[in-house]
């Protein structure tokens, strides 16, 4: 899967004439497919296979929603589709409207965890996927096939602020200094073992707190997520991060590792998935414990314009700086 970074400036872009949503009994995603807007008969307009895609992302989606106590009402655009297997499975990412110095929250999270109304026109965040790849879209997948619904809630899980802007030279967005962090970035610390506290990384200004070398090390080696749920997860000790990649977990077991679920299910937050989360400030429920709601029909949208711009070209734009490394496997999310 790919990592968070920063889906920024999405002013301008409203929604356009094939929405999506499904209602849920607490956070309600609603999404905006341009493959079908823009008619590319691939991907989610694919003849055959769109329907059922729509349809696996929003039942993933559904499921996410009713674990958040919050309630709050999203809206994702879904790029024009990848179909060429070659780079990351799937982007995902929140809005950043602001992009100034200092730790900064995406739309998303400022819809859910701090209430805050929708007064921007454009979306609060934004995902693409890459079906060049061989995907299930339920059941098992077989040897060698992604499974879907991991890449979905892994891109999802990024918008919900699960992700950082750190650079490997410890810039962060503008790759300025100060610069411009996530919440999730203000968490990270060096790795000081399992009971010792390590040193924070960034400050609320948006400074780099750590010498360049001590920096490098910690970051090429994997910072930790340092919160108190996170920690009451894992014995006592903080989150560890993919090395030389803090948007990501290091547990192949989390739907935040780096690589879907390939041959095999994956279809749920694990403890330390939503340890983080809840450190972040979001209240997840238990399995089960939800209430779905009615699944609703695509909105009509008769006086909307379509798409101004094709949306990909947009995300390369918005997010082409957290590309990261694919060092390790193929798959990437």
């Amino acid at each position: 899967m790919h990592g968070v970074r920063g889906w920024a400036l999405v002013v301008g872009l409203g929604l356009s004439a094939f929405q999506s949503q499904r209602a849920v009994a607490k956070v309600t995603f609603v999404f905006t497919f341009f493959d079908v807007t823009t008619g590319t008969g691939a991907g989610f307009d694919d003849p055959v296979a769109g329907a059922a895609r729509r349809a696996a992302l929003e039942a993933t989606a559904m499921a996410m929603g009713e674990r958040i106590e919050q309630t709050a009402t999203v809206e994702v655009g879904v790029a024009p589709s990848e179909v060429d297997g070659t780079g990351p499975i799937g982007i995902g990412s929140a809005t950043f409207l602001d992009t100034s110095a200092g730790i900064r929250d995406g739309e998303v999270y400022r819809r859910i965890v701090m209430g805050l109304p929708d007064t921007d026109p454009g979306l609060d965040a934004g995902i693409v996927f890459d079906f060049g790849y061989d995907v299930a879209l339920s059941g098992t997948p077989a040897a060698g096939v992604a499974y879907f619904p991991d890449v979905a809630r892994h891109e999802l899980t990024h918008a919900l602020g699960f992700g950082s802007f750190l650079e490997s030279d410890g810039t962060g967005f503008n790759g300025t200094k100060p610069d411009m962090y996530t919440r999730f970035d203000s968490l990270l610390t060096t790795d000081a073992g399992p009971s010792a506290m390590g040193l924070a990384v960034v400050d609320v200004a948006g400074n780099l707190l750590l010498d360049m070398a001590t920096y490098a090390s910690a970051h090429g080696s994997g910072l930790v997520f340092d919160g108190p749920a996170s920690r009451a997860a894992n014995g006592g000790a903080p989150l560890k991060l993919f090395g030389a990649d803090p948007t990501h977990s290091a547990a192949s077991s989390d739907v935040m590792f780096p690589s879907p679920a390939v041959g095999t299910v994956r279809d749920d937050w694990t403890a330390f998935d939503v340890a983080a989360l809840t450190d972040l400030g979001y209240t997840i429920l238990p399995p089960g414990t939800g209430s779905m709601g009615a699944i609703m029909s695509p909105a009509a949208c008769g006086t909307c314009a379509p798409a101004a711009s094709p949306f990909i070209a947009f995300i390369l734009a918005g997010i082409g700086g957290m590309k990261r490394s694919r060092r390790s496997t193929r798959l990437r999310q």
